[in-house]
């Protein structure tokens, strides 16, 4: 067994280092879609998991005596399951703010009881909510937003060492319950233009309504609506998606709050 690249402790440092990328892999944004298949998802794990290890010469061997407890080996993977999914799922939080903000145009235009699959969440939303989740994944990969998630897996071994974590419950928990806080805001924020540009088209409908009650409202305020929800929004676009990557921007100072509050 001399001739042998590798050791027992190299073994486990690498499987180590493969369970924390392997899940953050699976919960973020593009990357942990169920429209990719199983298959990339673990050969990208494997391939971020090598270049990790190959690039950590003094990476810390963990040096496990003969005898040790099964249960002690499990409590380093959990621990660093643990990590994965913590970052996973604060960067999870990025389309959860675009889907609520298309959710919210949704009901006031009248695609409220039109519901879609998600194929990266395999969730109902709504035909604006899949929209924009299409129209900002694109988006996220033109300013390379991909890159710096990947560069933040990496980054993360050395903010938090192999079995290095101290989790701070209380800290992660104000931290997390901050982030929901910050979720809706966004989201109104987000849907403000299209949503006020609604609320005002229905008072003239009502207005119109009231003074012209010949007229057939429902059949003319559905299709007016719709042009006016979709006319809002494209001439919005560029505001939102500024303020899609003012979010993204504070989405990575939120994962890097997260690490620390676990060294």
């Amino acid at each position: 067994m001399d001739h042998l690249p590798f050791t027992v402790d190299t073994i486990e440092v690498f499987l180590l280092i493969f369970v924390r990328v392997s899940v953050i892999i699976a919960l973020l944004p593009i990357f942990g879609s169920t429209s990719v298949a199983p298959q990339i998802k673990v050969g990208l794990s494997l391939m971020l998991s090598t270049i990790i290890m190959s690039s950590m010469p003094l990476a810390p061997v963990l040096v496990v005596p003969p005898g040790t407890p099964v249960a002690f080996l499990v409590l380093l993977v959990v621990k660093e399951a643990a990590v994965g999914f913590a970052m996973g799922f604060t960067a999870s939080f990025l389309f959860a703010a675009v889907q609520f903000a298309a959710r919210l145009i949704d009901s006031e235009m009248g695609f409220g009881m039109v519901d879609l699959i998600d194929p990266m969440s395999e969730e109902s939303v709504s035909v604006v909510g899949q929209l924009w989740v299409v129209v900002f994944t694109v988006f996220l990969l033109l300013i390379n937003g991909h890159f710096f998630f990947i560069i933040a897996i990496q980054k993360s071994f050395a903010v938090i060492p192999l079995a290095g974590e101290h989790f701070k419950a209380g800290l992660l928990a104000s931290q997390f319950t901050d982030m929901v806080g910050d979720l809706f805001s966004l989201g109104i924020r987000m849907s403000a233009p299209m949503y006020v540009a609604l609320i005002l088209t229905e008072m003239a409908l009502g207005i119109v309504a009231r003074t012209v009650p010949q007229l057939n409202i429902f059949f003319v305020g559905i299709p007016m609506k719709i042009a006016v929800g979709l006319g809002s929004t494209i001439i919005a676009f560029p505001m939102v998606a500024g303020l899609f990557k003012k979010i993204f921007e504070g989405l990575l100072t939120d994962i890097w709050s997260v690490l620390y509050m676990m060294v």
